[in-house]
């Protein structure tokens, strides 16, 4: 079963990127294992990764409830 990816489940973030990018989701033998459209910016996403769903509003500051929980949504995800 497909699931969305959490900010939760990123340990690490590479490059570049701007919301709504194609992104590319790589395990820890950096073997990619996925592809998607990211909610959030590389910059946003230093900041949350490996953090609960929960605090993404405070952290970046931005109000309650913020408009994405997930960082790719399954339906924006493609796996290889």
């Amino acid at each position: 079963k497909y699931k969305s990816l959490l900010p939760s489940g990123i340990i690490s973030v590479e490059g570049n990127f701007n919301i709504g990018d194609s992104v590319s989701v790589v395990d820890k033998s950096n073997k990619e294992i996925a592809r998607g459209l990211t909610y959030y910016s590389s910059d946003e996403l230093q900041k949350i990764k490996g953090k609960k769903t929960k605090e993404i509003s405070q952290i970046l500051n931005k109000p309650s409830p913020i408009d994405y929980e997930e960082v790719i949504h399954r339906d924006n995800l493609i796996l290889l």
